[in-house]
């Protein structure tokens, strides 16, 4: 299983968590990714240096976790 797979295994796992837990457990998936796959906080170097579909799944997790 590629990198990104297993990102998407654990996305699907913490979707399906409690939602007293899901935050947390999107947090955790974005911070492993920043570190993993090195995606700066700036969002113009994150588009020139970060594989497109990486950046995408990045941000539907981001978009996913509770305000």
């Amino acid at each position: 299983m590629d990198k990104l797979a297993e990102y998407k295994k654990r996305y699907g796992e913490a979707m399906n968590a409690p939602r007293s837990r899901r935050g947390f457990l999107l947090a955790e998936i974005m911070t492993d990714m920043e570190r993993e796959f090195r995606i700066p906080m700036l969002r113009d170097r994150a588009e020139k240096e970060v594989d497109s579909e990486v950046l995408r799944f990045y941000r539907l997790v981001s978009d996913s976790r509770p305000i």
